[in-house]
């Protein structure tokens, strides 16, 4: 959830989430302590505890960015391209309906080729994260 959210369309409110190289523990901090209330339902004061820590022991937290809306767009242009059907007309309707709106996208192509793409995106947001880990010196284990 951290890493593949678009953070221009799903972060109303400005926010970063971390991993705590300790624990494993994946936290989400507002920069201000009113917003973490508004949008998440977080305590103010326990936002700025998080907060706190973050900045405190910087050595024990990874930031963990969310991808830009630009980022999703590729990842759809990269699915349209990926071989992932077999069928030639079907791969041209879906080339041809992206014309720069995802959701315009989803609303022209049929059921099979959106499920393709969840799981094309599904696929290639766990390697983008585990790069970003491994990048940072973090080998991950999913549970």
């Amino acid at each position: 959830m951290a890493f593949d959210r678009d953070v221009d369309f799903e972060d109303a409110y400005p926010v970063s989430t971390y991993l705590d190289l300790d624990s494993g523990e994946v936290m989400w901090v507002y920069e201000n302590d009113d917003d973490a209330f508004a949008d998440g339902g977080v305590p103010a004061e326990d936002n700025r505890t998080a907060r706190e820590r973050v900045t405190s022991y910087p050595d024990r937290f990874l930031e963990i960015p969310g991808l830009e809306h630009s980022e999703h767009h590729d990842l759809l242009q990269e699915f349209l391209y990926s071989g992932w059907t077999d069928d030639p007309d079907q791969h041209a309707r879906a080339v041809h309906a992206y014309s720069g709106s995802i959701g315009r996208w989803k609303r022209s192509v049929d059921d099979d080729a959106i499920n393709s793409f969840y799981e094309y995106v599904e696929r290639r947001t766990l390697e983008l994260a585990e790069a970003h880990l491994r990048e940072h010196g973090v080998e991950p284990e999913w549970i």
